[in-house]
């Protein structure tokens, strides 16, 4: 049987120069997120995420939306870890149980292709389909949001997360304890509105594709 996919593949950068304590304690973390995104997401889940070698997980989504999102619960879950994500949408081959490491084709080539571009770019997010406007248009976004991110510290995190679950700066404040104008001082510099507002968008934007799909997930620490 062959359904068209999305397949992300990543890793975490340089989990192989952790001292082995470390190291062990990321994949400890990793294993804890995988467990939470199955449960959480599971309604957008197609085959739940899972180790497939040492320190490589892959799952299958419906839609490259749900991989935006599981991207984005991935990274909360995982910080202080950064971990590469290649996405590549086509069609995959069903060979047995629904399991990723049962499946096969052309979706999981492109994610592998768009990987090897992370390394080689030293980027964070890379997407290949079916499409060239269309991941020209995701690539973009994904480079411009990662390159404001990357700039930020532990702090800014923390806000930008708390006020995705809270919903204003009010209660952002109080819940630290600090001035509402503190809180919009830092996020403001550090372009976390402007981080949101892009996230929304292209939410919306892969929303509205116009394909039918699942999705793979397959993250690789190394």
């Amino acid at each position: 049987m062959s359904d068209k996919m999305v397949v992300m593949i990543g890793d975490v950068r340089g989990s192989r120069k952790m001292e082995q304590d470390a190291r062990y304690e990321g994949q400890l973390y990793l294993k804890s997120a995988i467990i939470q995104v199955n449960e959480k997401k599971a309604d957008t889940i197609e085959a739940p995420f899972m180790i497939t070698r040492g320190d490589e997980f892959q799952g299958v989504l419906r839609d490259l939306k749900s991989a935006f999102e599981i991207m984005l619960e991935f990274e909360r879950l995982l910080f202080p870890l950064q971990v590469r994500y290649g996405i590549g949408l086509g069609t995959i081959q069903r060979m047995g149980s629904k399991i990723p490491i049962e499946m096969d084709g052309p979706a999981f080539h492109r994610a592998s292709e768009s990987l090897n571009y992370l390394k080689k770019k030293k980027q964070t997010a890379h997407c290949l389909t079916d499409d060239e406007i269309r991941d020209l248009l995701i690539n973009t976004l994904f480079n411009l949001m990662n390159a404001i991110k990357g700039k930020w510290n532990i702090l800014t995190f923390n806000r930008y997360w708390k006020y995705k679950e809270l919903g204003t700066l009010e209660k952002v404040a109080q819940d630290e304890m600090v001035s509402t104008q503190a809180v919009w001082d830092s996020m403001h510099n550090m372009r976390v509105m402007e981080i949101l507002e892009a996230e929304k968008n292209l939410l919306f934007y892969l929303e509205s594709c116009s394909f039918q799909s699942a999705v793979t997930i397959s993250t690789e620490i190394g």
